[in-house]
């Protein structure tokens, strides 16, 4: 008995999804990477390497450095698998590419014996069709980085400060365009094209376990995620949920337990079909990776396929990764139960896989760093013998005979990158380490016991509110109504660039004269001020607390509320009463709980730093400013 082996590779691959009449092949199933393979392509927790790109597009945002990775082998020994990607990081988040072909030539058309029982026919090669070839091209761009880039603020902001880990998850995209060819046979009309998108996260809760999830194919056939022939009949590209978990059992750190230098990784993996016309069972994936030496990791794993209608079966994988400086060769074995006997060897060739490691003990700043200092100490020392030069921020750096290195770095106001790299003496980086600072401003009559220090701090660094000429904050000074607008609609449009030139004068005493008209107009059209009866807006006037309160509540967006009596000097018939009381209820007025808010009173400097502070606006701006995955 004899059979084309196109028609069994197209029979194993529709195995996997029991849908042959509709399921189209994606050749990213198989050509995954030799390690993932190896390791019964269990990969979607751990994704740490340009492997994520087929299996979890969240991890190609854990690289720091430029990886480049190919991968060939046979399947069913006659069926050609070859792919190459690439990740690129950048300032705004990591970019990946791959290619994928799987193709197969000159296979040969069978036919039915005739007379051959027709419960066990017997296939004969048939020379009057023309041999069969088969090619399935894949193209997929890539994009990963931090969840938060993509919303613009700290995930899910109140949850985020009790579940920290929630703010660093990783987000990844895949965009991917297949084409595919099948002639022969008398075979017309078929080429293919078609479109499809992963969709992936990955996040570490502990410090030696990280979890993935990817919605693979999450495109709708209705939103143009399927495969579509010359002919007319189009294929979709079943919708697979993918969870993963990865755990690191030993380890020097970031691990369950320390054993010498020996690394162990546990993997597993699900997938859970989302739509199905058939019953489709869960699949599972299990892996290990263990490297006794820094050079050499030996893997192993099983991978669970379909291998009838709601039956799998377990295919069990082993393999081998060899470290050399900046590149691995990983090599893979995969057998596959829907064709026994067959010997299945996939082969990688990685480069830019190695981490580089960090330079060690930087002992006088730590990264994250917030500081209000002028200038810090940078100490440390190349622990690797091979580095030779220090540089910090391109700057080449003395090293003492004991390899160590120091530098007092001025720090500009804000955010700030030191970027720390060793190289060996042929000028091959081989370590690296990046701080991010952020400085904000002091001034001499704002010390740290002052109860409004960090409001002022940073309203000062953003800008907001400057400081005098000579250099102190004047916290006990008055405010004006003029300069209250003028503050706000700064903070509201971010540079003086964005603020309109005034063309009607609006307010009687405010005329074009008026350094503050252009502000104060925008803040007028803006709803932020009012007016007095008589048209008069009164710029120069010392502004109140009521005032200033109901400026900042209406820049930041604060709903009025019917009061509720929270202070015991305002009246329920006072003017700003529902001002106050949706103000207490957002959080603004969070200084002046528990005793007389005295609204009448003159705000002064550092009254209005706190009321600004606690505003949503500034509150954005400031979680900006903290965020040092952007740095």
């Amino acid at each position: 008995m004899k059979k084309s082996i196109l028609a069994l590779f197209i029979i194993l691959v529709a195995s996997v999804s029991q849908t042959l009449a509709v399921s189209a092949p994606d050749p990213s199933n198989i050509a995954t990477g030799a390690r993932p393979l190896g390791m019964g392509k269990a990969f979607v927790g751990l994704a740490d390497d340009v492997g994520s790109i087929s299996l979890n597009p969240a991890g190609i945002a854990n690289p720091a450095r430029w990886q480049l990775t190919t991968m060939s082998g046979k399947l069913l020994e006659d069926f050609n698998y070859l792919s190459v990607s690439g990740i690129y990081p950048t300032n705004y988040g990591n970019l990946g590419f791959s290619y994928v072909n799987s193709s197969i030539s000159g296979a040969l058309p069978t036919t039915i014996e005739a007379g051959s029982d027709p419960s066990n026919p017997i296939y004969t090669i048939d020379p009057s069709q023309s041999a069969m070839s088969y090619y399935n091209n894949l193209m997929i761009i890539s994009y990963g980085t931090k969840l938060d880039r993509i919303l613009g603020l700290p995930l899910l902001s109140e949850l985020g400060k009790r579940v920290p880990w929630l703010n660093d998850l990783n987000f990844g995209l895949n965009f991917k365009l297949f084409s595919v060819s099948l002639t022969g046979d008398h075979i017309t009309q078929g080429n293919a094209h078609g479109q499809e998108m992963d969709l992936g996260l990955q996040g570490k809760p502990l410090t030696w376990l990280s979890l993935g999830g990817n919605v693979q194919n999450a495109l709708p056939a209705s939103l143009g995620g399927k495969l579509h022939y010359d002919s007319g009949w189009e294929e979709s590209y079943p919708a697979v949920l993918k969870l993963g978990l990865a755990a690191n059992v030993l380890g020097p750190q970031n691990a369950l337990r320390a054993l010498g230098n020996h690394k162990l990784k546990f993997l597993t993996d699900l997938d859970y079909q989302i739509q199905s016309s058939t019953k489709i069972p869960t699949l599972f994936h299990l892996g290990l990776e263990w490297l006794p030496l820094d050079s050499i990791a030996i893997r192993c794993g099983l991978d669970q396929e379909m291998t009838g209608v709601g039956q799998t079966s377990n295919d069990f994988t082993t393999g081998v990764g060899l470290y050399y400086k900046d590149f691995r060769f990983d090599v893979a074995y995969h057998p596959f139960a829907g064709a026994p006997g067959i010997s299945n060897y996939f082969f990688s060739l990685s480069y830019g896989i190695t981490p580089l490691v960090e330079v060690e003990k930087i002992v006088a700043t730590p990264d994250k760093l917030i500081t209000s200092q002028l200038v810090i100490a940078i100490n440390g020392t190349a622990v690797d013998p091979e580095i030779s030069t220090i540089k910090i921020n391109g700057v080449k750096m003395k090293l003492s005979g004991k390899s160590e290195f120091n530098l007092d770095f001025a720090l500009n106001v804000g955010k700030n990158t030191i970027k720390i790299e060793g190289f060996n003496d042929s000028g091959r980086l081989i370590a690296t380490k990046k701080l991010r600072l952020l400085r904000l401003i002091n001034y001499p009559d704002v010390p740290k016991e002052t109860w409004a220090n960090e409001a002022i701090n940073y309203i000062g660094t953003l800008g907001i509110i400057k400081g005098y000429p000579d250099g102190k904050f004047k916290p006990e000074g008055n405010i004006t109504r003029a300069e209250s607008a003028a503050l706000l609609i700064r903070t509201k449009l971010g540079s003086e660039e964005k603020i309109p030139t005034p063309r009607v004068e609006i307010f009687k005493d405010v005329n074009f004269r008026h350094w503050a008209m252009k502000y104060i107009n925008v803040a007028s059209n803006s709803g932020i001020v009012r007016g007095y009866p008589n048209n008069t807006f009164k710029p120069s006037a010392n502004i109140s607390r009521a005032e200033g309160l109901a400026m900042i509540a209406r820049f930041g967006g604060v709903k009025e509320l019917p009061y509720g009596y929270e202070y015991s000097d305002v009246d329920a018939r006072y003017w700003a009463a529902p001002i106050i009381s949706g103000a207490d209820k957002e959080g603004l007025l969070i200084h002046f709980k528990g005793k007389p808010l005295e609204p009448n009173k003159k705000l002064n400097r550092a009254e209005a730093v706190e009321l600004l502070y606690r505003s949503k606006p500034v509150t954005n701006l400031i979680g900006e400013l903290k965020n040092f995955d952007k740095y």
